[in-house]
């Protein structure tokens, strides 16, 4: 199988490293032969029909050189490669635009999509979703929520004899692991540096603070697995930018998270907010730089599926593994 990478952030240049370490075991385990033929970042697109050299890739992105791997091409020229697949890794933008037509161009050229990008998801769902089903091309997005905890691929393949009653998510690393040292007496700056530093907050990080990224993933968690066409205009949401009340928080002697919290029902409940966790809460397990969820259904009990730590490499490998799914 050919694929398209498009985006070599942190999340991006783990994908090509796990697909690149991984080449001959995915081939002899699960018959994939996997082949990047482009890889894309902000600038530069390059190409190789036969297949790009990722050691090359990752090496010379870090010299800033990626134009010297392969072959040179335009980026909206990637739909006319014959790659089986584009997977879009490219930072989110406020309109979701971009995402969304290089979507509709992939199922229009005959392409498949997998995606970590929320925003194009969260602004533009009925669209896509209309796109995919005409041109009969799947669009994969397991990474774009829970980074690296599985969620709507364990919905759409083992709780399809249940209906969703409520579902409670920390589905944001960033602005919780922010929180939590707010919550230790820490400046906000200093506690963005730290998360720059270890790669789970990026340069322009207002959208995981104000709370933009929780609210686009608890769309997304909402139409994917409620069947709703809800945009980011339904959904209430809290930032950690300016709080108030962070003595009181500070004294309560609660764990304070924000959650993605989801009701079914004629009147639906869709938000993002900072909830109060008490000792023996099953949510209570998780730690700040955790992902998780507890989903209640009709049928099953209870369930909670959570990682211990998520960053850039558990979500690539999601991202991979949507990937492998396809092929």
């Amino acid at each position: 199988m050919d694929v398209s990478l498009v985006g070599l952030g942190h999340i991006g240049k783990a994908v090509v490293g796990i697909l690149n370490e991984n080449h001959e075991y995915f081939k002899t385990r699960f018959g994939s032969d996997i082949h990047v033929i482009s890889v894309s970042d902000s600038k530069t697109t390059v190409y190789d029909k036969n297949g790009l050299n990722l050691d090359k890739v990752l090496m010379y992105k870090e010299r800033g050189e990626l134009d010297e791997v392969a072959d040179v091409m335009k980026m909206e020229d990637i739909y006319s490669l014959n790659s089986d697949v584009i997977v879009d890794m490219s930072p989110a933008t406020k309109d979701g635009l971009a995402g969304m037509r290089m979507y509709k161009n992939a199922f229009d050229s005959g392409k498949q999509v997998v995606t970590c990008n929320k925003a194009p998801l969260a602004l533009h769902w009925k669209e896509i979703m209309e796109s995919s089903r005409k041109q009969k091309k799947n669009i994969l997005y397991e990474s774009a929520v829970g980074g690296g905890v599985p969620l709507f691929n364990l919905n759409r393949y083992s709780l399809k004899s249940s209906k969703l009653l409520e579902f409670k998510g920390q589905v944001s690393s960033t602005i919780n692991f922010v929180l939590n040292h707010l919550m230790g007496n820490v400046d906000f700056h200093e506690a963005i540096k730290t998360a720059q530093s270890m790669g789970i907050a990026e340069t322009d990080y207002h959208d995981d603070t104000n709370g933009l990224d929780g609210a686009r993933k608890t769309v997304i968690i909402a139409n994917a697995l409620l069947g709703l066409d809800y945009t980011l205009k339904d959904v209430e949401y809290d930032g950690i930018e300016n709080l108030d009340n962070i003595e009181y928080m500070r004294n309560s002697g609660e764990v304070y998270r924000v959650l993605s919290h989801i009701t079914a029902g004629t009147n639906p409940i869709i938000e993002s907010k900072i909830f109060s966790i008490k000792p023996g809460d099953s949510m209570a397990a998780m730690d700040s730089l955790s992902m998780g969820y507890l989903e209640k259904t009709d049928n099953n009990d209870d369930l909670m599926v959570f990682e211990k730590h998520d960053g850039p490499l558990e979500t690539a490998a999601q991202v991979v593994n949507d990937i492998l799914l396809l092929a």
